[in-house]
């Protein structure tokens, strides 16, 4: 992959255009039961943080290059952003990561539905800062364990602009430069269909700093996704349960549900916990 890695050396900031390394972004989730109760909405809604901090591997060391928080709240059954709780995304970076504004978030974030069908879902993309269709693309049995595959394509356009040294792209004058945040993207999900659950994900992310006289500066390019570990730990832990869920259907559907959101609680931090490696493309 490629990445843009922003340091000081000396005092003096410094941009490496790092080319063909590995990189690996590791999610943390943890639930905020006390958002949801101080608002009576605990019964049907959580509340959930998510920390990701992404790496790059430089000299044989895994070192920061970005760092997120974002706050979510969901409607358990469906998996649908509800903002009943004071969303809220980082705004900040690794100097500074407990900056965060509010955010409106809009169709699924964590999971999707129980009892997911073969048709197209809205899902949320934090550099959009806006949901778009994920397409029901097949079905596909991962160790055994039968998915179903959706896919987000976001066509590359500019997200942003912003005024960010001149140093970046190259130049070794001074001050700063107006440059557009162009991103774009392909997202594929393999979703455990009667639990909702990301069995494995993949994303194929292009984004980069573009500036008038200047060359493209990618500053994420190339494939990243769940690792060969994450996968299979996700499948030993879905397996049964979705199953279980999947037995438990049709007249005991409500029953079928209750229990899903149960063991969501016991098994969804282990499973986005894993660190998700990226690897260059071939």
């Amino acid at each position: 992959m490629s990445a843009l890695y922003a340091h000081e050396v000396n005092g003096s900031a410094v941009f490496d255009k790092l080319q063909n390394v590995n990189l690996k972004s590791t999610r943390e989730v943890i639930g905020i039961p006390g958002r949801v109760k101080a608002k009576g909405t605990q019964d049907d809604q959580a509340f959930w943080q998510t920390t990701v901090k992404s790496q790059a591997e430089i000299d044989g060391k895994w070192t920061d290059l970005s760092y997120s928080n974002e706050g979510v709240s969901f409607n358990r059954k469906t998996g649908t952003a509800t903002n009943c709780c004071g969303d809220y995304k980082s705004a900040g970076d690794l100097d500074d990561p407990s900056k965060l504004v509010p955010v409106d978030h809009k169709g699924n974030f964590f999971k999707f539905p129980f009892d997911v069908q073969k048709k197209s879902y809205s899902w949320w993309d934090g550099d959009l800062g806006k949901a778009t269709d994920m397409q029901f693309v097949r079905e596909e049995k991962i160790e055994g364990l039968n998915t179903y595959v959706f896919r987000q394509i976001i066509d590359k356009a500019q997200v942003a602009q912003r005024e960010v040294p001149k140093a970046i792209f190259g130049d070794s004058a001074s001050g700063n430069v107006p440059a557009s945040v162009m991103y774009g993207n392909v997202r594929t999900l393999w979703i455990e269909p009667h639990t909702g659950v990301l069995i494995k994900g993949q994303e194929q992310v292009d984004k980069s700093l573009v500036a008038a006289g200047y060359d493209e500066v990618p500053t994420t390019l190339g494939t990243i996704g769940y690792s060969d570990a994450t996968v299979k730990k996700n499948v030993e832990d879905w397996s049964s349960k979705g199953a279980l869920l999947g037995f438990i259907g049709g007249a005991l559907t409500p029953v079928g549900i209750g229990l899903g959101i149960l063991l969501i609680a016991l098994g969804l931090v282990l499973t986005l916990g894993g660190g998700r490696r990226g690897r260059r493309e071939a």
